[in-house]
């Protein structure tokens, strides 16, 4: 009895009802495993189709489009793929991933977001050291502190990750390692002191090795101070400065 009542609902399918006003809608936080070349990695993704004057999207169609094109060498290739399936019944598919990519001791946070076609936006997040040049002027040490780096690209290619993380580690006055002997950790705040920069410096020198940046941001978590330093640019705001 209560599998004929079920049959007679399934035969309205109210994702299709008028909607006077389109919205975009979607899943979100879905995290599904990536398989490449002797590799796996979780990967959380969102997934998003504008409603097309209907009430609501189809949200199964979306989960099984990530399930049916999560094995691919690259993970782009899989977002376009995911795009393309989805694509044939509910058009506009915009896809975004993040995840945690491992790179030396640490781990760099990246996020994708593209679709079907057209260039692909990246946005990836590294942490370095900065020492204050003011205060090395001033009594011949900067304080020193750890800093976030968040860099934004819009790109038609495919980026390679590891050299993204080199060149952004580069633009700090160093960068922190998880495991430091004594003498280790001595190097490596000669090393920051030798290169003392502000959070403004590290803006400025990332937007000198990325050409295709749209916005940097950088984070200072200073050390003698309550409140962080910040600093930003935006290739959109560039021209009103």
């Amino acid at each position: 009895m209560l599998n004929k009542k079920l049959e007679k609902t399934e035969l309205h399918d109210v994702h299709q009802e008028y909607a006077e006003i389109n919205v975009l809608g979607g899943v979100g936080n879905l995290i599904h495993i990536h398989k490449g070349k002797g590799w796996m990695l979780p990967i959380k993704y969102a997934i998003l189709v504008p409603t097309q004057n209907q009430r609501g999207v189809h949200m199964s169609r979306l989960v099984a489009a990530i399930q049916n094109n999560s094995e691919n060498e690259r993970i782009e290739y899989s977002m376009r793929d995911i795009c393309k399936e989805v694509n044939r019944t509910q058009p506009g598919c915009r896809i975004i991933c993040e995840i945690e990519y491992s790179y030396e001791d640490q781990f760099i946070p990246i996020t994708i977001e593209m679709r079907e076609k057209g260039n692909i936006s990246y946005t990836f997040r590294r942490t370095g050291i900065t020492a204050c040049p003011c205060s090395k002027v001033m009594v011949g040490i900067g304080h020193m502190q750890r800093a976030e780096l968040t860099l934004t690209m819009v790109s038609s290619d495919l980026q390679d990750f590891d050299n993204v993380a080199e060149k952004m580690g580069a633009c700090f006055s160093s960068v922190p390692k998880e495991h430091l002997k004594r003498e280790d950790e001595g190097e490596k705040i000669q090393e920051a002191q030798s290169n003392a920069k502000f959070a403004e410096d590290v803006v400025r020198e990332c937007l000198s090795k990325f050409s295709a940046a749209t916005l940097i941001k950088v984070r200072s978590f200073e050390s003698i101070h309550i409140h962080d330093a910040i600093a930003y640019w935006s290739k959109q705001e560039n021209d009103d400065i």
